[in-house]
């Protein structure tokens, strides 16, 4: 996906919500649709299957947790990951327990937002410097994290109704 693309899809998922709102919704809401998805199922919305999301979510707030204290540290250049590879090439999600990703999830989720909700207002202004898209505010990371975040919710609550619907 386009950096651009990437971009402008999380922030319109995110739209006026108050982002982090919906960080701290996204763990029980993760764990309310656990036992409602087959696992193993995907659908049109996504290439990966529900418990792929869990796995990759995961990964993701590693991935964010780290760029996040990058720019409250100061770094010059935030580390870029790939997220497709960490999960489809190199990782096989497949063969990972989405229960231990929920779980891992939550914990670090908790872990993240216990930096952002301890920041003075001006540190929110603070800049890592992502090697593709340029200079990002704290601010930003954590709107695309929420509507990246909102996306993937999309995406399991789909799948939850074509399990339900049978």
């Amino acid at each position: 996906m386009e950096k651009l693309e990437y971009i402008s899809k999380n922030l319109a998922a995110l739209g006026g919500r108050d982002p982090l709102e919906v960080l701290r919704q996204t763990p029980e809401t993760l764990s309310d649709l656990f036992p409602r998805l087959d696992l193993r199922r995907g659908c049109e919305l996504t290439h990966w299957t529900a418990g792929e999301i869990y796995c990759h979510l995961a990964d993701i707030e590693i991935g964010y947790g780290f760029r996040l204290r990058q720019a409250v540290a100061g770094a010059e250049k935030a580390q870029a990951f790939d997220h497709d590879r960490w999960g489809i090439r190199y990782r096989n999600y497949e063969s990972y327990s989405a229960r231990l990703a929920l779980d891992s999830f939550t914990g670090l989720r908790v872990w993240n937002l216990a930096l952002l909700e301890n920041l003075d207002p001006e540190q929110w202004q603070l800049v890592a410097y992502h090697p593709k898209r340029g200079p990002e505010t704290l601010t930003f990371i954590v709107q695309m994290l929420a509507g990246h975040d909102l996306r993937h919710l999309k995406e399991l609550e789909y799948i939850a109704s074509y399990v339900e619907a049978g």
